[in-house]
């Protein structure tokens, strides 16, 4: 059978297929647009698990080419991460490159979320249209940190009849394309006939998925084309929004000046298969913030693929009332499929903020594969402000002086935040009948829950009363990030006691001392009366003698 014999056997095969592939004991139908072509869906005998489902297998290698096979899994376990999907031919007549098992991320992975992965494949020469065994297997970080594998998934890739076009063969089907973006499909196609000069390579779509500009078509040229010559032609293509997992159909054809006349071969179709959409996911988020206070949220962003996120940044949107972040920007650079970076936002939460959940958005904004900016769906997540509370607890171990005396206060001071704290610069502050003889005290570092004592030097008037005096004091400190903060002014009691010299005094001055100045008064007088009247006795008495 001669090379042009194939052409309408090969038409033929190339009408829109379904299937359905069988994952786990059911039964599944393929999940693919009505356009689809060469989509290979098959029978898939996977062991039965409960973690997941193999939903539909498409490709499209021709005999003596390349193209692409493209797996669509359901979790219909837990949620998981880290996952990768491997999978093995067992024949080097279908094979992936050089290798005969290839892998792919599947990056983080919740339960009921579809994951298509997509994978190069090549066909030999002397490969035949049959359906050759393929096996896959899931690997993945389970949430208490084990490592777990599951599969074998087994289903079947049949290549497809080589693409001749008359005296050009398609050797090879590559594309970049990813659904709701625009991309690149890439076309190598050899002369096996004659040289030919000025070609024109035409692709036109299909569907409407899948679109070639405004027309739906486009050619490129070839000025000169040798015998055995291998081509390369490459047409960008914008994808839907709603465009899912398969082989979408394209019809090439090819126009060439030979001996001076103009030819045109017939068209042919070829199959397509497009990526999904570029995804990202937000996991292991974590706060620190509180009202009237600055804080951190944390966390880690994937690229869940299929293709490479190029300068990638996260930007916050949205964050509620009475919530501001430092900066709403976060450079994530390069980020390959699977890849996560951690992240870190700064935000002050204003004292009229109800403590609480809040509802934070970010998207991704990167570039894709041909240099243009893009931007993800927004990750939701929920982030919790906790309620407001002091940056130090201050307890007094010795909080007593005497009156007219001094006396040292030791205060035990605890770092209340949960942050490392450092160069604490303490300072009181007393009014009458207080005085402060040492007003600060230093503290180098407060680990969180760390205490240290300090000491301050006052004393008490001798005419203070007894009983309890404030002391106040305030903290000024450098948080981990070197930013200066004053807190606000704890308040200290102190207590004036008697002083045990004065009991005496304050016996005799509380209400005694006038009467008994008075009666002394009389008894001095009565005394010295008596003298007197008896020194003038005994002079008359002398006189009379």
């Amino acid at each position: 059978m001669n090379r042009e014999s194939l052409v309408p056997i090969f038409v033929a095969m190339l009408l829109v297929t379904q299937g359905s592939v069988v994952a786990g004991g059911i039964a599944t139908e393929g999940t693919h647009s009505n356009a689809d072509i060469e989509q290979q869906t098959q029978p898939a005998d996977a062991e039965a698990t409960a973690d997941f489902e193999l939903v539909s297998v498409a490709s499209n290698v021709p005999v003596d080419g390349s193209g692409n096979l493209s797996l669509t899994f359901e979790n219909t376990g837990k949620d998981i991460s880290n996952a990768r999907i491997a999978v093995q031919s067992p024949n080097e007549s279908v094979r992936f490159g050089e290798a005969q098992n290839a892998n792919q991320s599947g990056g983080n992975w919740s339960t009921g979320e579809r994951r298509t992965v997509t994978y190069r494949l090549l066909a030999e020469e002397f490969a035949e249209i049959r359906n050759y065994p393929f096996q896959a297997f899931i690997s993945y970080t389970t949430a208490n940190g084990s490592r777990e594998r599951t599969g074998p998934y087994t289903f079947d890739v049949q290549p497809t009849e080589p693409i001749r076009l008359e005296r050009f063969e398609v050797m090879d089907i590559s594309s970049n394309v990813q659904a709701g973006d625009t991309g690149t499909i890439s076309l190598t196609l050899e002369n096996t006939g004659r040289d030919v000069s000025d070609a024109v390579v035409s692709l036109q779509s299909q569907s409407d998925q899948l679109r070639l500009g405004e027309s739906g078509n486009a050619s490129q040229f070839v000025s000169e084309w040798a015998t055995g010559e291998d081509v390369r032609v490459e047409y960008q293509v914008t994808a839907s929004n709603d465009t899912v997992g398969g082989s979408y159909p394209f019809s090439i054809s090819v126009s060439y000046g030979e001996d001076g006349s103009r030819n045109q071969t017939e068209s042919q179709l070829i199959g397509v298969i497009p990526a999904p959409e570029q995804s990202f996911s937000l996991t292991d988020v974590n706060s620190t913030l509180r009202v009237g206070d600055e804080g951190v949220v944390t966390g880690s962003v994937t690229n869940e693929g299929p293709q490479v996120a190029e300068n990638a940044v996260l930007v916050l949107r949205s964050q509620g009332e009475n919530v501001f972040p430092r900066e709403t920007e976060y450079a994530l650079g390069t980020l390959e499929s699977g890849e996560s970076e951690p992240i870190r936002y700064r935000v002050d939460v204003s004292d009229d903020t109800d403590r609480g959940p809040r509802q934070f958005s970010f998207v991704v904004r990167y570039q894709n594969q041909d240099g243009d900016s893009r931007q993800s769906k927004p990750l939701e997540t929920m982030v919790r402000v906790a309620p407001q509370r002091d940056e130090f607890v201050v307890e007094p171990r010795t909080e007593s002086v005497e009156q007219g005396s001094s006396s040292t206060v030791s205060l035990v001071v605890t770092n209340n935040d949960d942050r490392t704290l450092r160069n604490i610069d303490a300072r009181a502050f007393v009014d009458s009948p207080l005085t402060l003889e040492e007003d600060q005290a230093f503290i180098a570092r407060l680990e969180p829950n760390e205490s240290a004592t300090i000491a301050f030097s006052l004393s008490a008037e001798g005419g203070a009363l007894a009983g309890t005096y404030p002391m106040s004091i305030d903290f000024q400190y450098e948080r981990p990030d070197g930013e200066s903060q004053l807190s606000d002014t704890y308040e200290v009691p102190v207590r004036v006691t008697e002083s045990e010299g004065n009991d005496l005094l304050s016996f005799l001055s509380g209400g005694i001392l006038l009467p008994l100045i008075l009666v002394l008064g009389v008894v001095l007088v009565g005394v010295g009366g008596f003298v007197a009247l008896r020194r003038w006795r005994g002079g008359r008495g002398g006189r009379g003698g």
